[in-house]
This record gives structure tokens, C-alpha cells and sequence, in this order.
């Protein structure tokens, strides 16, 4: 299979498969049967339009959870492409030119993090499933011609949408707070909620101009009251640990909400970017805040 190298392929149930770049991002094909959608199209670094030809041959509709580069990669590689209304300029825009060398030199920190992990883990815990190892850049990556390519969606989307694949639909919940368009999609059929970027495993990141903690703390609860309580089974974006629990949902709102109510206790940190932030952690997830948030006066 093309970019079998890069991208680590994982059939998860009936017609849903992980498309992962580990510890990096983690995109879902989810098949019907007319059509298939591939939540997220990557970070552009391989081919994901070839991956996806070796699993299915259906139509597929491109849909990006939020604009980020790390999420819209490949997006330039299809046809009909839709995002949150909210997102949809953002796909004509370049991300901060800094990003990608700095998002580079992280991920050759995080290489080298990962290798020590890795002996650990083969010597004593033999919990990284092949899916979740981390790989080296590929060697024809062109680190320095790096950059996403502008698109224009096909379709915008709103909160409530239904995506018909044939036998099965997906629902789009408008949750904002990483950015104003995350967008979470829930597979009633197979009770999946694909998390996008609202509620990862590791570090979830609350700090961009764009982020609201307010808007993320409301998506969250939102989820954990509505989606996640149909759901069984909780797929995220980013993480090795890609596949977890509903209950993380619950737990995660009630993070945001301690750091909202000044109940948090935060450590001075630098995210993907090398940019200082300030992190809260909650043993298995963490909360990300710009360097100069404070918290919502006590009412």
C-alpha cells in the first residue's frame, strides 16, 4: 500500500479504518455503501489520497474536524471537500510561516523522546501496538517545500448535519473551542464518536489567538451530556493512545471547567511551536492555555 511507510493503517470495526501518522495525527476512513468519508486528510507529508485507494474504491468526501495544517494536508489530493462554516475561508489561508520548521524541530525532539519510549516499552510493557509506532520522515520528504495547499470546500457544514454514506450516517457537532469551527462527528450505527481535536489523549490545546477555554469548556460538556452517551467508543485526532473511552469525555469538561473557575493548577510550558504556554494536567489528558491566561473572575 502506498506511503505504507509513513502512514500506519489499522482496520478498527465494519468499514472504519485508522489512517494514522503517529504521534502525530490521526485521520479515520469510514466506508458506507455509496460512499466513504475520510475524516481529515492529514499533514501533506505522503500521499493519503493512494492510502485510501488501496482501502477503498467509493467515493469519498473529504471532511476536514478544523482547519489546522495538521488536519487539511491532503486536502488539495480530492474532489469535494467540506468543513464547518466557520472554517471555510481558512482553507485559502497559509498557517503561520513559522510553523512548519518549528513544528519539524519538535517532531525530531519528540523522534528522539520516542526511541527511549520505545526501548522501555519493548523490554517491559509492550503496549505500543504497530499502529501507534512512531516512524522517521520519509526520505524524500522536502522538509523546506513543506506547506499546505489552499482549497475551496464543496460542501459547508453545520451542527446537526447528516452525512448519508448509504448504510450508515454521521452527524456533525459543531464544537468550538480549539477553533471556531471543530466540528465532532458521531456513527450512531456503530456508536463511534470521533473526537477530532475537543477531547485527545495527551496534551489538548486551548492556546491559539483563535482558541476560546470558554467556548471549550460548553463543547465539551456538550458532548459529554449528548454524543458521547450514544456513544461506546471514542476515536481522537491526536495520541498513540487513539482509541479510549466516552467517560473521557466527562472528564475532560471537568477540566475545562476547573480552569475556568480557577481551580487548576498550571505548569509553565512550550507547545508543538515552541511558543510558552501553560499546562494543566489531569493524570491522562492535559489542558493547554496561552502564557498569559488567568482565569474568569470568582461570581
Amino acid at each position: 500500500m502506498a506511503g505504507q511507510e509513513w502512514f500506519a493503517v489499522q482496520r478498527l470495526r465494519d468499514g472504519v479504518y485508522l489512517i494514522g501518522e503517529p504521534m502525530h495525527v490521526n485521520s479515520y476512513l469510514i466506508i458506507g455503501s455509496r460512499r466513504a468519508v475520510l475524516l481529515d486528510s492529514g499533514m501533506g507529508i505522503r500521499d493519503i489520497r493512494e492510502c485510501v485507494r488501496g482501502i477503498t474504491d467509493r467515493p469519498v468526501l473529504v471532511v476536514n474536524s478544523h482547519y489546522h495544517f495538521d488536519h487539511v494536508g491532503g486536502n488539495h489530493l480530492f474532489d469535494d471537500i467540506a468543513i464547518h462554516e466557520a472554517g471555510a475561508e481558512r482553507l485559502a489561508e497559509q498557517p503561520p510561516a513559522e510553523w512548519f520548521p518549528a513544528y519539524l524541530e519538535f517532531a525530531e525532539a519528540m523522534l528522539a523522546q520516542y526511541r527511549t519510549f520505545r526501548a522501555l516499552d519493548e523490554d517491559w510493557f509492550q503496549v505500543l501496538a504497530p499502529e501507534m509506532q512512531m516512524r522517521p520522515l520519509p526520505p524524500a520528504f522536502d522538509r523546506d517545500a513543506w506547506r499546505t495547499i489552499a482549497t475551496v470546500p464543496t460542501r459547508l457544514l453545520r451542527d446537526g448535519d447528516e452525512l448519508d454514506l448509504g448504510d450508515r450516517v454521521l452527524r456533525v457537532a459543531h464544537t468550538p473551542g480549539h477553533t471556531p469551527d471543530c466540528i465532532c462527528l458521531l456513527d450512531d450505527r456503530q456508536r463511534i464518536l470521533f473526537s477530532g481535536d475537543t477531547v485527545d489523549t495527551g496534551p489538548i490545546y486551548a492556546q491559539f489567538e483563535d482558541s476560546s477555554v470558554g467556548d471549550f469548556a460548553v463543547s465539551a460538556r456538550r458532548l459529554a451530556d449528548r454524543e458521547a452517551r450514544d456513544a461506546d467508543i471514542l476515536l481522537s485526532a491526536h495520541g498513540a493512545r487513539y482509541q479510549s473511552y466516552p467517560e473521557l469525555v466527562r472528564r475532560v469538561a471537568d477540566g475545562f471547567e476547573a480552569i475556568l473557575d480557577g481551580r487548576a493548577e498550571f505548569q509553565a510550558g512550550r507547545d508543538c511551536f515552541g511558543t510558552p504556554v501553560r499546562q494543566a494536567s489531569f493524570n491522562d489528558f492535559s489542558i493547554v492555555v496561552a502564557a498569559d491566561y488567568s482565569p474568569r473572575p470568582a461570581r
